[in-house]
């Protein structure tokens, strides 16, 4: 998605792609995060698997998924809260830091997204699926570019443009993943109404 998004934006000018950049850090940061706990999930959902414990698994995955949206809650609005005091340590240029905070709120408001959809991810992973995550991530990426090209040559969106086309592949790519996880595969359903916290 950055790289799209740093092609297309990279047409509006030097300033336009220094913002965007600037805000990488921060989604890096995100997606590291939303690995770190959703590797956590694959251990427990396929060590539970792997003893045969069907119901303990699927719990285990249930309530990954909610804590994954909580993190992802949390992340969204410490990361939109420090954007005013993360970009003017790299610049001061008032242009890029306009440009910077249009498209880091749009783009890091939609954090849940991404810790959801690489909690699915990792529970694809812990069944030995590795297809459909494959499937749903190049039909984001896929969208992506299509939503680029028309939301910023176009539509002249501009910089807002680029998060929105980001955000909406994200978006794609995660409910893909939901949709087949939940309703499609017979073999593995995620159950949420079995989330229950637990130690």
């Amino acid at each position: 998605y950055n790289i799209v998004d740093s092609m297309f934006v990279a047409r509006l000018g030097e300033q336009a792609l220094t913002a965007v950049s600037l805000v990488y850090p921060l989604q890096t940061l995100i997606v590291s995060i939303g690995v770190g706990f959703g590797v956590g999930i694959n251990a427990a959902v396929a060590f539970f698997m792997g003893a045969g414990e069907k119901e303990k698994a699927d719990r285990a995955a249930s309530q990954g998924l909610f804590l994954s949206l909580v993190h992802g809650i949390l992340l969204s609005v410490g990361t939109v809260i420090c954007i005013p005091y993360f970009l003017p340590m790299f610049t001061a240029d008032n242009l890029i830091l306009a440009w910077g905070k249009e498209y880091a709120v749009i783009v890091l408001s939609f954090s849940v997204v991404v810790t959801v959809q690489i909690a699915f991810e990792k529970i694809y992973q812990s069944t030995g699926n590795m297809f459909v995550p494959m499937v749903c991530m190049a039909a984001g990426s896929i969208t992506n570019i299509i939503l680029d090209l028309l939301f910023i040559p176009v539509l002249k969106m501009g910089i807002a443009g680029a998060a929105i086309a980001t955000d909406i592949s994200q978006l794609l790519s995660a409910v893909l993943c939901m949709l087949y996880l939940m309703r499609v595969n017979e073999s593995y359903k995620v159950v949420l109404r079995k989330i229950r916290i637990h130690k």
